[in-house]
């Protein structure tokens, strides 16, 4: 049984090594899928500071059915010869049936998107007025470092940084914890070497916190923070999470297991652990249920884990990014 779950962790991490790697994207995807969100909004083409999503808020319903399909096929995955067939054509987790299986993304896409649109509409009250790269945007490489693939990881790092020099692009304002994490702490001197600043969106938005004078009420008065790991663990940013819902007007509700002490939402152990996944995202948000039904997370990964259990207990998980944009209108600020 070790031997199989070692071999079905090899052959996730090879084909995810060779997607990232040959396309640029983890899931292998060649059509654009990370732009939508930008749609309207006038965001200049480029420039410093640039906004960067990684891609990480808009592959969600995609690596979802990525992360079941590879569970899915566990058995088959650990057949030696099956790893041939994979190199052969990636029939089982291709684009087009994962595109199939998550169809246009459902309510998960949504949030995704409008939470990319507040973040920006966050930046924009704050004064920041980031560019963006839209579908010359790269995938950093976070999810390869973080399953231990680093040399894959640090090559896609690389390959981002050049890119940010070459485009003359000296500040880069990142919308997830885990890129920030890889980016700035584990592989510094890359980003440093290309005369690139990274910083964490929230890390500009709360000492400014005083600009983001809400145009619209929230449907709640109040939210539990779920404190992503490495939010809270790695990059030191707690504080900055609720000083920025205060400004929203929003309560904070404290779970038993909070900042630095925060619990894991699950992930991203679900490609070669669903169950796992499932059991340890569950405890968390019967954790969280405990104090309230609205929940306020800051991480796409937390997002997804976390979500999948609100009918289960009554949740509703928001994203601080959609907070911002009913607050802020970020949908209308294009208009």
């Amino acid at each position: 049984m070790a031997s199989n779950t070692r071999r079905v962790i090899s052959q996730a991490l090879s084909t995810l090594q060779r997607n990232t790697l040959s396309t640029g994207d983890p899931l292998g995807f060649n059509q654009v899928y990370w732009t939508d969100w930008a749609q309207g909004l006038g965001l200049p083409k480029g420039g410093s500071p640039c906004l960067y999503t990684g891609r990480m808020y808009q592959m969600l319903p995609y690596a979802g059915q990525a992360a079941k399909l590879a569970n899915r096929y566990q058995g088959w995955l650990a057949c030696p010869g099956m790893s041939q067939l994979m190199n052969l054509g990636n029939r089982l987790a291709g684009e087009s049936t994962i595109r199939r299986m998550a169809g246009t993304g459902g309510e998960i896409a949504q949030r995704a998107r409008r939470a990319l649109r507040g973040i920006w509409a966050g930046l924009r009250a704050a004064g920041v007025g980031p560019g963006y790269l839209y579908d010359a945007e790269p995938y950093s490489g976070v999810l390869l470092h973080e399953l231990g693939a680093d040399p894959g990881a640090r090559t896609q790092a690389s390959r981002l940084a050049a890119l940010f020099q070459s485009k003359g692009i000296g500040e880069v304002v990142a919308v997830d914890p885990h890129t920030v994490h890889f980016l700035r702490d584990d592989f510094p001197e890359l980003l440093e070497g290309a005369g690139v600043k990274l910083s964490h969106y929230l890390e500009l938005l709360a000492p400014a916190a005083e600009r983001l004078a809400p145009k619209a009420e929230l449907p709640m008065t109040e939210v539990v923070v779920h404190d992503s790991c490495v939010m809270a663990r790695h990059l030191g940013i707690v504080e900055q999470t609720r000083s920025v819902a205060a400004a929203l007007g929003l309560k904070v509700l404290e779970p038993p297991n909070h900042g630095q002490d925060t619990a894991c939402c699950g992930g991203p152990i679900e490609y070669g652990f669903e169950d796992l996944c499932a059991e340890v995202s569950l405890l968390r948000a019967r954790e969280l249920a405990g104090v309230g039904s609205q929940v306020m997370v800051t991480c796409p990964i937390c997002l997804l884990n976390l979500s999948r259990h609100e009918s289960e207990l009554g949740l509703r998980i928001w994203d601080l990014g959609e907070l911002l944009d009913l607050a802020l209108g970020g949908d209308k600020a294009a208009a």
